[in-house]
């Protein structure tokens, strides 16, 4: 058989593969193949506008190169505008003197760094050494096991030249009551938060503090977060030395179960309870109320049979009803500021996606707007919007 038959068989059968994936692939579809290389070809990408989110001019971030603050920028690029004063970073809780002094090493330049562009940091205080990723036994540091190490981590900041209006918000013992932690037991909270303030307190007086617990309650040891219980949290703060907590914060975000699941919780006032901060900063003495809270666009997101999607339209709804409580709250008498948490952690264990956009391109996302306009909102509102992404 000659070359040429050859070519030409084979053309005849490449066409009749052709013609036959194309009936499959309409049968499987509903589309012709031919409007849908059409329609693929006239895609443009996403490009959205944004309202300015306040009156205040933008902060001068630029030049920073601390991570969190170049994050910072991008969301004023998408406000037009100023976005937030105040961002959540952390900070461990050191298991020995060397690790007191990394601990120390690592805050005073993130704390230095902030001062410099003048944002007020939002300090978490994890009882996890994040030298060795070691646990802290809240019972063991209520006891004073630990003291000794803490006093070396703020007596070196103290030496390296912070000062207390460095300092910003500092919140221990973060979740208490979620079974994260070692030997979380609601009889230690308070004892560890006097500890930890008091200590601090010798170095830095007068810095503020705060603590942040979750809306829903868990037993130390019960990972199934279907068991959580919306109950009162006094049993962890009472103890807590009286006007010794400027904040008092509660955390609470919407669920949705996995693919095909019932039962999502994405009304705010079942999520974060007003009644139960309001019930826990009275008991402190406190006006001040921050609510640690978020939005998704998709969850599971490393399994492909679970993952679940939440639209734009439903993560704006899921802010409205974030806004309501802190309205609610607002009329008691609170002043109230409400710190997103925004960081993409689609590729971790919690394989969430929080953030807004990708890839620092605010304006190729449809979620743009609607972060936007809620930050807006809440500023009109006297509001403090307050910001976690990294």
């Amino acid at each position: 058989m000659k070359r040429r038959h050859l070519v030409f068989i084979n053309l005849i059968f490449m066409g009749f593969m052709l013609f036959s994936a194309g009936v499959v692939f309409q049968f499987m579809t509903g589309d012709k193949p031919l409007d849908t290389l059409t329609d693929l070809k006239s895609q443009k990408p996403i490009v959205v506008t944004t309202n300015t989110c306040s009156s205040q001019k933008a902060l001068p971030l630029s030049g920073t190169q601390n991570p969190q603050l170049k994050k910072l920028a991008v969301y004023q690029e998408a406000c037009h505008s100023y976005a937030s004063g105040t961002m959540m970073t952390f900070v461990g809780i050191p298991l020995s003197s060397q690790d007191a002094t990394t601990e120390a090493d690592q805050a005073v330049t993130t704390l230095k760094t902030f001062a410099t562009y003048k944002v007020r940091p939002l300090v978490i205080a994890e009882p996890t050494d994040y030298t060795t990723s070691d646990n802290v036994d809240m019972g063991q540091f209520a006891s004073g096991a630990y003291t000794g190490y803490l006093n070396t981590m703020f007596s070196s900041m103290k030496s390296q030249g912070v000062t207390a209006s460095e300092m910003g918000i500092w919140n221990p013992f973060p979740e208490a009551n979620l079974p994260y932690w070692k030997n979380n037991l609601p009889q230690y909270f308070a004892p560890d938060v006097n500890l930890y303030i008091s200590t601090m307190d010798k170095y830095f007086p007068g810095t503020q503090t705060s603590i942040m617990l979750n809306a829903a309650t868990y037993q130390p040891t019960d990972f199934n977060w279907q068991n959580g219980d919306y109950e009162s949290l006094l049993p962890y703060v009472k103890g807590i030395t009286s006007h010794s907590i400027d904040y008092a914060g509660l955390e609470g975000f919407p669920w949705v179960p996995p693919q095909g699941g019932t039962g999502p919780i994405l009304n705010a006032a079942e999520f974060l309870n007003p009644s139960i901060i309001s019930e826990t900063a009275d008991y402190l003495g406190t006006k001040n109320i921050w609510l640690n809270t978020g939005t998704f666009s998709e969850k599971y997101a490393l399994d492909p049979s679970q993952i679940a999607y939440v639209s734009p339209q439903q993560r704006q709804a899921v802010l409205t009803t974030i806004d309501q409580q802190a309205i609610t709250l607002q009329q008691q008498g609170y002043h109230v500021a409400i710190n997103m948490f925004a960081q993409n952690k689609s590729q971790s264990s919690e394989e969430t996606d929080w953030s807004y956009w990708s890839n620092n391109a605010p304006f190729n996302s449809l979620a743009t707007p609607v972060l936007t306009s809620f930050i807006n909102k809440i500023n009109q509102q006297h509001i403090d919007f307050w910001l976690f992404d990294q």
